[in-house]
C-alpha cells in the first residue's frame, strides 16, 4: 500500500488479522491465560473467559489452545458463526474434531460417537478440552447440548473440560441457565490495557515489522490511549487510519490530530473513563491537512482569575486581584519586620478597611465584567481599570 510505504513499512503493523505473531503478552492476557491454564490442567469442568469487544480474546484463546501440549490434550477449537450455530451442526463438528470419520445425523448417534472418541482419549492417557468461541451466540438449545457434555465420565472421572469464551453476554447467558450456573469453576475477565501496556503494545506492533518507533511518538500514544479504551482491536484501527491521514498531510511521523481525525471519521469519542483535553488538537490546529474543528472533538477550557487574553477581542494586561489583595492582607498582619502589627494608628486600620472594601467591590466588578454575555466575553473598561491601579496604589502606601 502507498500509504505504508510512505512510513518505510513493507507490511502492515496495525492488522486486525489474528496472526500469533503479533500477539502481546500484556499483564491483563497474562494472568489470563494463567488462570485459564489453570482451570483446564486441573480437569476443571465448566471455565468461562469474557471480556469487552476488540480485547483480543480470539487470539488468547489461540494462544492458549497451543500452549495446550498434544501429548497431554486433545484441545478442540470451534468459532460460532451467527446462525450457523445450531445443536445438531456444533455436536457433529465437534464429533468430526475428536476423530469420527461420518458424524450421525441423530443427536442419540452424535452423543454415542462423541462419547466414544472421548473415552479412546481418555485410555490413551490424555485430557479433552473443548474450546468455544463467540460462545455469546449460541442459542439456548446448544448451550444446554454443550453443557450436557460435562457429564460423560469414564471410570469415575471428567472426559472433557469446557472452555467458553465471549463478551460479557456470555456471563447473563450462563446466569439464565439454572443448570448450567452452579457449574462453572473458573471465571476470567479480560481487563483492558493500561497506559503502560498501551505504549509497550504499539511498540511491539511496531517493532513486530520491523518500523520506526518514532512515528508513533508519544502524545500520539497518549491521544490512542484516549480515544482506544485499552482495546488492542480498537487501538489498531484508529493507530491504522492516523497513519493514512499522517501521509495524506504529508508527515513521516504521525500528529495527534491524525488520530482525532480519525476518530472523529470512525465516530469514537474519548473514553469518558479518562480525562481528556484537545491541548494536542489545539496545537496541531495549523498543521497541514488538520480538519477543522467539528462536534466530534472535545476540548476543554478553564476560566480563572488570571486573564491573559479574551477570545476574539484586542490582548488586555494579566491581572490577579486575588494574589494583589492576599499580599495586601499580609502585609496588614505584620510589620515589615516580620513582627505581628500593634494597635497603634487605630485611624490607620480603619482607613486600610476601607480601602480593602473598595478594593474587594472593584475585584467583584472585574470580575462580573469577564463572565459571558450573549456568548461573548467583555474586558474591563478602561475607567475601571485605572480605578483599579488607584487602589493598589493606596494599598501599597498603606
Amino acid at each position: 500500500m502507498e500509504h505504508l510505504q510512505h512510513f518505510g513499512l513493507t507490511q502492515d503493523p496495525f492488522s486486525n488479522e489474528p496472526d500469533l505473531r503479533f500477539y502481546f503478552e500484556s499483564a491483563s492476557h497474562r494472568d489470563a491465560q494463567r488462570r485459564v491454564e489453570r482451570g483446564l490442567r486441573q480437569h476443571k469442568g465448566l471455565t468461562l473467559l469474557t471480556g469487552d469487544g476488540g480485547m483480543g480474546k480470539t487470539m488468547l484463546a489461540r494462544r492458549i489452545l497451543d500452549a495446550l501440549e498434544e501429548e497431554v490434550f486433545e484441545a478442540t477449537l470451534l468459532v460460532m458463526l451467527p446462525g450457523t450455530a445450531d445443536a445438531t451442526g456444533i455436536l457433529q463438528r465437534f464429533a468430526r474434531q475428536l476423530g469420527a470419520d461420518e458424524p450421525a445425523e441423530d443427536r442419540a448417534g452424535l452423543l454415542s460417537q462423541i462419547y466414544e472418541q472421548l473415552a479412546i482419549v481418555r485410555e490413551d492417557g490424555r485430557h479433552a478440552v473443548l474450546m468455544v468461541d463467540d460462545a455469546q451466540i449460541m442459542t439456548p438449545e446448544v448451550f444446554a447440548e454443550l453443557g450436557g457434555i460435562l457429564n460423560l465420565e469414564y471410570e469415575d472421572r471428567r472426559l472433557v473440560s469446557i472452555l467458553f469464551v465471549g463478551s460479557p453476554d456470555l456471563d447473563r447467558l450462563v446466569q439464565n441457565d439454572a443448570s448450567m450456573a452452579p457449574r462453572v469453576d473458573v471465571r476470567v475477565r479480560l481487563q483492558p490495557l493500561d497506559m503502560q501496556n498501551t505504549t509497550a503494545y504499539l511498540a511491539h506492533r511496531l517493532a513486530a515489522v520491523g518500523a520506526d518507533g518514532a512515528i508513533v511518538p508519544p502524545p500520539v500514544i497518549d491521544t490512542l490511549y484516549k480515544f482506544g479504551r485499552g482495546r488492542p482491536r480498537l487501538l489498531n484501527t484508529l493507530a491504522d487510519n492516523a497513519l493514512f491521514e499522517a501521509y495524506l498531510a504529508g508527515r513521516k511521523a504521525l500528529d495527534p490530530v491524525d488520530v482525532e481525525r480519525a476518530a472523529i471519521d470512525l465516530g469514537i469519542g474519548p473514553d469518558p473513563g479518562s480525562t481528556f483535553t484537545s491541548h494536542h488538537a489545539m496545537s496541531s490546529s495549523t498543521s497541514p491537512g488538520a480538519p477543522p474543528p467539528t462536534a466530534g472533538t472535545v476540548a476543554e477550557f478553564e476560566l480563572t482569575n488570571e486573564i491573559t487574553s479574551v477570545p476574539n477581542e484586542s490582548p488586555v494586561a494579566t491581572v490577579d486581584l486575588d494574589a494583589g489583595l492576599e499580599a495586601a492582607l499580609q502585609d496588614f498582619e505584620s510589620s515589615s519586620d516580620g513582627t505581628p502589627a500593634d494597635a497603634e494608628g487605630v485611624e490607620d486600620v480603619l482607613s486600610f478597611e476601607e480601602v480593602f472594601a473598595e478594593a474587594e467591590q472593584v475585584h467583584e466588578t472585574s470580575e462580573a465584567d469577564f463572565v459571558h454575555a450573549d456568548a461573548e466575553l467583555t474586558p474591563m473598561g478602561a475607567g475601571e481599570a485605572d480605578e483599579l491601579d488607584d487602589v493598589f496604589v493606596e494599598l501599597i502606601e498603606e
